[in-house]
This record gives structure tokens, sequence and C-alpha cells, in this order.
């Protein structure tokens, strides 16, 4: 979880990321990591994990709910998806393998 955080803030702070669902399936391509909340609805789910798979950008499913993951972000809102457009790959390989997915 803390690796997840550092790179979320990171991006935050360089302006490197894009917070919301419109704003994820707008800029799925340019992504390293793309992260979807519990409370996304099963039609944008699919949607971002479509786009994403044929753009070969991993997501990553974050077990809690948009507030949950608004708050991950230090923000007073909730997020239902963020992209982040930072990163190295052994960093979006080790939040990856953290939240048990290969």
């Amino acid at each position: 979880m803390k690796n997840l955080e550092k790179t979320i803030k990171e991006a935050i702070n360089s302006n490197k990321c894009k917070i919301g669902t419109r704003q994820v399936m707008g800029s799925i391509k340019g992504s390293k990591l793309i992260v979807l909340s519990n409370s996304l609805t099963p039609k944008n789910k699919s949607k971002i994990l479509e786009d994403a798979k044929s753009a070969q950008v991993p997501t990553l499913h974050f077990d809690g709910n948009s507030v949950q993951l608004g708050r991950l972000c230090n923000k007073q809102f909730r997020i239902s998806a963020l992209s982040l457009k930072i990163g190295e790959e052994n960093e979006i390989q080790e939040i990856l393998n953290e939240f048990g997915k290969k």
C-alpha cells in the first residue's frame, strides 16, 4: 500500500495523473497504471478495462470504494478511477504484485 500511496502522491504533485472516469477514459493510451475503485459502474469498468487491455496498460482494482481512494489521494472528494502517467516499470510491477496481480 505504501508504494501505491507514494506513486499516487508523486503523480498528483507533478500533475502526471488524471482523476475521474471520463478523464481516465480519454488518457488511457499514455498511462502507466490505471487504478479503479469498487464504486465504478460495471459499464464504465468494462469500457476502461477493454481500452486498457488493447493499449497494454496494467489496471489495479483498488480494494475500496471511491471515498477511500479519494482519501488515499488526499482529496476531499470521491475518486472512482485514476490514471498515472509516471512510474518506472519496476515500481508499477511492485505495486501490482503487492495487490496480488501478476
